[in-house]
């Protein structure tokens, strides 16, 4: 139960930081993304909106995440689709990302640590359960 509880929390905070970024000014993110070597969008309002909508959005699923990790078996159903939720993320990044050119290194590890933890949570899930009931 206590590894469990370790990636939920690790998923949570990870994901809370989408509000940190949504917050941020614009010069702010086109300096992140000219650090990650990627030519940043352009400063039109519906882009701007829907890049911050996009980081709200992970800010909340954030939010999932601690809800998860206060008392994962409460949440039985939810900690499976989180699980396969992280896992199928993971893949629709690395399939979203090659085609636009993105640095390797930049969402190579966003792949590896969807799919880790999304796996991680159903191998400690089942122990957990196991543990439980006996």
């Amino acid at each position: 139960m206590k590894g469990l509880k370790i990636i939920l929390w690790i998923c949570a905070i990870s994901f809370l930081l989408g509000f940190i970024y949504a917050a941020l000014p614009w010069p702010v993110i086109t300096k992140i993304y000219h650090w990650a070597g990627i030519q940043p969008p352009t400063a039109e309002p519906t882009t701007v909106f829907i890049l911050r909508l996009f980081l709200a959005t992970v800010g909340m699923m954030g939010l999932f995440f601690v809800i998860l990790a206060r008392n994962p078996l409460n949440y039985g159903a939810m900690l499976i689709f989180a699980a396969y939720w992280l896992i199928a993320f993971g893949i629709f990044y690395l399939v979203g990302s090659i085609p636009y050119g993105l640095p390797v290194w930049y969402y190579s590890q966003k792949v590896i640590f969807s799919v880790v933890l999304g796996v991680l949570i159903l191998i400690f899930r089942k122990k957990a359960i196991r543990a439980s009931t006996t």
